[in-house]
């Protein structure tokens, strides 16, 4: 349950972030939090998608796709380096 808490305040810091240095650290937070070790070598766009996989699944790959590009669009805005580690 608290970890479900703590992924839950994260997710909220992503979506009510007010520059792009806040919202990519609230990113890199949720996806230390959400997935571990996993996030390990995974670029921040990358660690992103497999959250929205985890957070936010559809059944249409291309909804999920439009799902995972406005999350990923959440945790880079405005454009910033692909590379970025997570």
């Amino acid at each position: 349950m608290r970890r479900k808490s703590i992924v839950d305040e994260r997710y909220e810091a992503l979506m009510f972030a007010k520059s792009a240095e806040s919202a990519r650290e609230a990113a890199v937070q949720l996806v230390r939090s959400l997935l571990g070790d996993e996030a390990l070598g995974l670029s921040l766009e990358d660690a992103l998608r497999k959250c929205c996989r985890v957070l936010r699944p559809a059944k249409d790959a291309s909804e999920q796709r439009r799902f995972e590009d406005e999350f990923v669009e959440l945790g880079l805005w405005p454009v910033s380096s692909r590379q970025a580690a997570a």
